[in-house]
């Protein structure tokens, strides 16, 4: 068996490779795929159309949801960005949220390339963009898309959906409220023109294509060495400890 200098020695290295790994697979997950490796149908406008649902109510951690369909709503896009509702820098949401994470989709014109040299953020319950000179974005392409679903199959399936995923939504765009809201309503846009989030109870999500899931497998590896290198590092010390402990019993 290695001794405990050779086996620190191992495990400083294995941290070091960890944290190259974890920037390095960070910063590709960060990547937006390039126009060659997207898919036409992104091409396409959302689909809109009357719907003949009725309201309705689904509960969600003991409490219900009352729903109010207003359109039927299909969209295929590249997910830009999308917030994150477990930050300490969202005070909106918190373990019992029916929302999902929001996700901001660009379609249409927008994926010739022009993405690629914006950058696009999202705070609680927005998508922001932000581009150069001589770069053209399409702000009527591009919607932050608030989600909802009384499935939780496909609640899972959404937490699964990261950045630079190509994705096909279809539902209803709805008005929705808690019970305990005190009569207050989350409202959808119902155009693409303005700057309301569109707001959709989702019946089916497809992930057409997954984005650097090569990149996300990497750096789950290098979380995992970055939290077990430590505890390797501490049981060498304590076998240490106890030889120092035995040696000291034979004085």
């Amino acid at each position: 068996m290695a001794d405990a200098a050779t086996l620190r020695s191992w495990i400083a290295r294995g941290l070091v490779a960890a944290l190259v790994l974890l920037a390095v697979s960070w910063w590709a997950t960060r990547r937006l795929p390039p126009p060659s490796r997207l898919d036409p149908v992104l091409r396409q406008a959302p689909l809109q159309g009357p719907t003949t649902r009725r309201p309705f109510e689904f509960a969600y951690k003991g409490k219900r949801c009352l729903v109010r369909p207003v359109a039927t709503y299909e969209l295929w896009g590249l997910v830009v960005s999308h917030n994150d509702i477990h930050s300490v820098s969202d005070i909106y949401h918190d373990a019992t949220s029916v929302d999902t994470r929001d996700r901001c989709v660009a379609w249409g014109a927008n994926l010739d390339g022009a993405y690629r040299n914006a950058k696009f953020w999202s705070g609680p319950f927005t998508c922001y963009v932000r581009w150069p000179p001589g770069v053209q974005i399409d702000l009527t392409a591009v919607s932050n898309n608030h989600l909802i679903t009384d499935q939780p199959a496909l609640r899972e399936r959404l937490g699964t959906v990261q950045l630079g995923d190509q994705v096909h939504l279809h539902g209803l765009l709805v008005d929705y409220q808690m019970e305990d809201w005190g009569g207050f309503w989350r409202r959808t846009s119902t155009v693409r023109n303005d700057a309301g989030c569109e707001v959709i109870f989702l019946d089916g999500l497809d992930v057409l294509h997954r984005n650097a899931s090569a990149a996300h497998a990497l750096l789950q590896l290098a979380v995992t060495m970055l939290a077990l290198l430590p505890v390797a590092w501490l049981a060498v010390a304590w076998r240490e400890a106890g030889r120092g402990d035995g040696s000291l019993g034979r004085l």
